[in-house]
């Protein structure tokens, strides 16, 4: 079809002496080749992962996207040295003909329909590709609207319309060409997804039933697909398996509701493990020192063993064995095994505290 067009064009407008026609039919002669690109790239970033390619081939569906920008740039600007040249030193001859401006007509309706079908198809895939070939089309369909306009205008007399048109017509297919471009050099280097694709992926994961709150949301695009990243923080209380199944399902709810995803990393951590936070090693850490600290300097404590720590959503539960003189009575032993309970529960991050009384050298 687009071969069909350029040879039509082309011919309208040298027979027709129309350059805003030529520049169209040189645009369209770049759909040529990227509809070429396009058939490849589409067809390789669609191969499924193997040894070499564990994250599948969707970088080169991408790469392709960012060909097809630089060719339209390309194009964009050949047109629009043509066009200032023609504005410079105006062709000889009469103005462009009816078989120009009837040539440019029937382009339009030819490539605007090009466009809905492309689009319609790019959407229901998620193809980036095929919605910049779609744009493709549409520039081409827009570049003819623009060759009709100068068409039109120079046979009423203004000259200098047909140029002009083929000027806006460049730019108009430069600038498709720069975003297409910029936006294929953006995915390459794994810039984020947009901001409301991010927040839209943070309710996906703070639906989940067992999530308390999440972290360290990271996502990247490769070529139409979206890979996700997260670490989610639940019960401490929970053991491997439970966690690990509040992780399966944050993944499935990414892969079913996050439009797009193709692959999720979920990463389980307690609440507050993170630096500073209740459950990171170094509070855990102060806890047990300041709690068995304060149980040796009790008077009556002749040792201390077996410190076990439970973490607990509100804190950590102490578990302390203290050790005291066989002498003792209940009552005394009794007293020094709730004196040390009360202050170990108002160390900061202490939820509760269980003392146990062993006797000294047993």
């Amino acid at each position: 079809m687009n071969l069909v067009l350029v040879l039509v064009k082309m011919a309208a407008g040298i027979m027709g002496r129309s350059s805003a026609l030529v520049a169209d039919a040189l645009h369209s002669l770049s759909d040529l080749a990227s509809d070429l690109v396009v058939l490849v790239g589409y067809r390789f970033g669609r191969l499924p992962e193997d040894d070499s390619h564990p994250y599948g081939h969707g970088k080169v569906e991408t790469l392709a996207t960012g060909v097809v920008g630089v060719i339209l740039m390309a194009a964009g600007l050949s047109m629009a040295g043509n066009a200032a040249q023609s504005l410079w030193e105006p062709a000889a001859g009469g103005p462009p003909g009816l078989l120009a401006l009837a040539a440019a007509a029937v382009s339009i309706v030819v490539k605007e329909g090009l466009y809905r079908w492309t689009a319609r198809v790019a959407r229901e895939t998620e193809s980036r590709l095929l919605l910049a070939n779609a744009w493709h089309h549409r520039s081409d369909a827009l570049s003819s609207v623009a060759a009709v306009a100068g068409v039109a205008g120079a046979r009423w007399g203004w000259r200098w319309a047909d140029p002009a048109a083929a000027g806006v017509v460049s730019l108009l297919v430069a600038k498709v060409g720069w975003d297409l471009t910029w936006q294929a050099l953006r995915d390459l280097v794994d810039t984020s997804v947009e901001v409301s694709t991010l927040e839209r992926l943070r309710n996906t994961v703070l639906a989940v039933e067992g999530v308390r709150g999440l972290h360290g949301l990271r996502a990247r695009r490769l070529g139409r697909d979206v890979l996700v990243d997260v670490e989610i923080e639940v019960d401490p209380e929970l053991n491997v398996v439970q966690g690990h199944e509040v992780a399966r399902a944050v993944r499935r709810a990414l892969l079913a509701g996050g439009k797009g995803v193709r692959d999720a990393m979920v990463h389980v951590e307690p609440v507050g493990a993170r630096e500073g936070g209740l459950f990171h090693p170094t509070t855990r850490s102060r806890v047990v020192t300041e709690s068995e600290a304060l149980a040796r300097d009790e008077a009556g404590v002749l040792g201390l063993h077996g410190t076990r720590v439970v973490p607990l959503e509100s804190g950590y539960l102490l578990n302390l064995d203290i050790e005291v003189h066989p002498d003792l009575t209940v009552r005394e032993a009794h007293a020094i095994a709730h004196r040390i309970k009360e202050a170990v529960r108002a160390l900061p991050g202490v939820a509760d505290a269980v003392i146990h009384v062993d006797v000294h050298g047993e």
